[in-house]
């Protein structure tokens, strides 16, 4: 039998649990106010409202001032805080642009608070109610956070992880309650108010650990988008010249441990100038725009393009030769040459002249790169344009 020390503490305990839901809604309202608009945030906030009302119930009743009393009492309760949970699972879902099932998971969960109020079998055993209602937590929780700890999302895997544990943490103590409510008599030296005493304390923990691991990685998300929108070229998505400099460095030392090689590839468009002259510059960012997109169809999947500025753009080409950049230029110029780029009603033919230089580890630096690149280009434009130059030292072509 279960002591009035162990009822207060549950009491104490469901009460707890309440106000960390709350406090999951306060600070979603809190975030969104100043100035996030993620639409997960609704979801956590709809979560934390239905968690802290849910175990609220769950209070009142317990001290005997909830109007409904028994099953009915916790039916409410139950209701409410599986919603709570199902909204944390759907925020998640949006959170990771994945497909949230909202109306079948409501659906799901109604019929359950309706199955406990009619089916006598639910509505008279408290212990039939905890293993229904425990499995339903342990789905909504597990699956949950194994959607964040799978994620994979940049900048965002600890963070993701971090949200991952505490749901997974949670989805063990329900795994527990629920073995313990099918195990038989005695098999378990705890009694009904210990379990439920420890059940409140773990929603209680959840939902403070859940609600501060949202918000770190909510804020951690919004400084990964700065630092992206900082790096990235707004015009083209393309990395910008801000961002160049620490790519190119990380490339070079690769090239230099592992002894692979390493080429830069700079090009522009010839003549654009006349394209902003006649047409205009919205015409002109279409066709960069435009251009970008044929870039990023041409180059390799690990390759890595910049806009380097007005209508030059640079790529780097780990793992490729001299001679493999060579023949990743003249697709881009065929790319760009042989297919007018069309803008409203006007059909542009366009060409562009290109720059390839080979990294050489150890005899140069990412300076001299540059330069000798853009010396390549140069002789390409100087050529008659529309063409390709590579850049080779004197000291490589005639040794000693």
């Amino acid at each position: 039998m279960t002591s009035d020390f162990l009822m207060l503490d549950m009491r104490t305990m469901a009460f707890a649990s309440s106000v960390s839901g709350f406090l999951m809604a306060a600070t979603m309202l809190g975030i969104y106010h100043a100035g996030m608009r993620a639409r997960a945030m609704l979801d956590w906030l709809v979560a934390g409202l239905a968690l802290g009302t849910g175990y609220l119930v769950g209070t009142l009743s317990l001290v005997g001032f909830f109007p409904l009393s028994g099953a009915s009492a916790a039916g409410v309760a139950n209701l409410l805080i599986s919603v709570g949970h199902m909204f944390v699972l759907v925020g998640i879902q949006r959170y990771l642009g994945d497909r949230a099932r909202t109306g079948i998971l409501l659906g799901v969960i109604f019929a359950l608070f309706v199955a406990g109020l009619v089916l006598e079998p639910l509505r008279e055993s408290l212990g039939a109610r905890i293993l229904v209602y425990s499995v339903l937590h342990l789905v909504l929780s597990a699956w949950a956070g194994a959607l964040l700890w799978r994620s994979e999302r940049p900048g965002m895997r600890a963070y993701h992880r971090m949200a991952a544990a505490v749901l997974l943490g949670f989805s063990a103590v329900v795994l527990f309650r629920f073995l313990e409510a099918l195990a038989p008599p005695g098999a378990i030296p705890l009694g009904q108010g210990d379990v439920q005493t420890i059940a409140f304390l773990a929603a209680m923990i959840f939902g403070f650990l859940l609600t501060m691991a949202f918000a770190v990685m909510l804020f951690r998300e919004k400084q990964v988008e700065l630092a992206d929108l900082a790096e990235k070229d707004p015009l083209t998505g393309m990395n910008n010249r801000l961002s160049l400099d620490s790519i190119a460095e990380k490339y070079m030392q690769r090239a230099e441990r592992q002894g692979m090689p390493l080429s830069i590839m700079l090009f522009d468009l010839d003549h654009f100038k006349r394209v902003n002259d006649e047409f205009g510059h919205q015409v002109g960012d279409r066709v960069l725009s435009e251009i970008a997109d044929r870039i990023g169809r041409i180059i390799r999947g690990e390759d890595v393009a910049f806009r380097f500025g007005g209508e030059e753009f640079l790529a780097l080409l780990p793992g490729a030769s001299l001679e493999q950049a060579e023949r990743v230029a003249e697709r881009l110029r065929a790319a760009i040459g042989d297919e007018p780029v069309n803008v409203g009603r006007h059909r542009l033919d366009l060409t562009a002249s290109l720059g390839v230089v080979e990294y050489l580890p150890g005899k140069e630096s990412w300076d001299d790169c540059i330069k000798r690149v853009d010396e390549a280009l140069y002789r390409a434009k100087r050529g008659g344009r529309d063409r390709i130059s590579r850049h080779v030292p004197v000291s490589v072509v005639m040794p000693g």
